[in-house]
């Protein structure tokens, strides 16, 4: 009985000892913990990434939301994140740099409705709206760095490649203009926004290359702007008039001929202008295929756009250093892009040019220098 007792009181004895050597350590571990805390001082809570898309989504997945591939989109945060803030307001948690310009690229890729991205990464509508504005600000900063002609040294490998589209030479660029449509704007005169389509929006010029990238881009222009009228006020038109680019543009009949800007021509007479014209149209196809592309890869170009008429300016510049930002990546085009070529034998196209040119035809026949460009490029490459 003795000998029971003992084993009995020995098991108890020792449980006691592993239960307080237990407790022990968990104090020291606590008292650990609370010294860390005290030395960081007290860490504000931060918003997390519940579903990181970097991690959660696959290459197609996060292509198909964001536009970008996860590798571009890595060198875009490293260029911005600098210049967004911590946190857009000094209520609730800070957002990270790089949440951020995923709002930002979520909405211009898609044109979601902003209340939708607010559920996905649990931020207000209010906060998302700010993003918005602030992310496109700072990625339409580095159009100078992604939006511009070639070097000298470039030039001519330029003129090469749009030659091998239908044999045109000296192009350095096609440019047009497209309407980005908008809501009413708050402007003391908001019909002067209105297009001849009858709907409000921005009358947005472009010059782009044989790739499809952009070389110039002008979106402050009501809808009401003429394609001529914007082309001949801007920088690019005066630095084409002072030798500064050599070569000349391609432009449809809405725009007057000029030595540095060549048109169709109304009503071709022989085989060599017959031949100039469908070589026009088939090169300056390019800038339409580099619109359509644009709209279709950034949804919110492609939709009435909402956001105030600034944000609007700069989401347009926004989408466009993303568009030449993918070309240099290689980004996969989207799905449902449909490249649309032009049929120069098409009777309906040619009234077209004829009736524009019409329209035109005081401007260019007081450009003599444009039309003996264009008579010596018909007689040296297309008789």
């Amino acid at each position: 009985m003795n000998s029971e007792m003992s084993l009995s009181e020995f098991k108890h004895n020792t449980t006691k000892q592993a239960s307080a050597k237990f407790h022990s350590m968990y104090r020291q571990f606590r008292h650990i913990r609370n010294l860390q805390r005290y030395q960081h001082g007290h860490i504000r809570r931060v918003v997390t990434d519940r579903s990181n898309p970097f991690h959660a989504m696959t290459e197609e997945e996060f292509l198909m939301r964001f536009r970008l591939s996860k590798e571009c989109t890595l060198s875009l945060i490293a260029k911005i994140e600098h210049t967004l803030p911590n946190a857009l307001s000094n209520r609730g948690c800070p957002v990270p740099s790089h949440l951020q310009v995923l709002i930002g690229l979520r909405y211009i890729a898609t044109g979601n409705d902003q209340l939708g991205i607010s559920d996905w990464c649990d931020v207000s509508q209010s906060f998302v709206s700010r993003c918005v504005g602030k992310v496109a600000y700072a990625i339409g900063s580095l159009c100078a760095e992604f939006i511009k002609f070639p070097d000298q040294d470039n030039i001519t490998r330029i003129k090469h490649e749009f030659m091998t589209i239908a044999g045109m030479p000296g192009v350095i660029g096609c440019i047009d203009c497209t309407h980005i449509a908008i809501e009413i704007p708050s402007h003391p005169r908001p019909e002067v926004f209105r297009s001849r389509k009858g709907y409000f929006s921005f009358n947005v010029q472009a010059v782009c290359g044989p790739q499809l990238q952009l070389y110039n881009i002008v979106a402050r222009w009501p809808g009401s702007a003429h394609d001529s009228n914007i082309s001949e006020n801007s920088r690019l038109c005066q630095e084409l008039e002072d030798g500064i680019l050599p070569g000349h543009l391609l432009g449809d009949s809405g725009y007057p001929c000029r030595e540095y800007l060549l048109i169709p021509l109304t009503a071709p007479h022989g085989s060599g202008e017959n031949r100039y014209n469908a070589s026009h149209i088939r090169t300056r196809n390019s800038v339409e295929r580099a619109f359509g592309l644009l709209k279709r890869r950034f949804a919110c170009l492609g939709k009435k756009m909402r956001t105030s008429m600034r944000n609007s300016k700069h989401i347009i510049v926004a989408a466009a250093v993303l568009h030449n930002l993918a070309i240099a990546y290689r980004v996969l085009e989207p799905d449902n892009v449909i490249h649309e070529l032009h049929d120069p034998d098409d009777p309906e196209a040619q009234g077209n040019i004829q009736e524009d040119e019409l329209r035109q035809q005081p401007q260019v026949m007081r450009n003599i220098q444009g039309v003996f460009k264009r008579q010596q490029i018909i007689r040296e490459y297309f008789a």
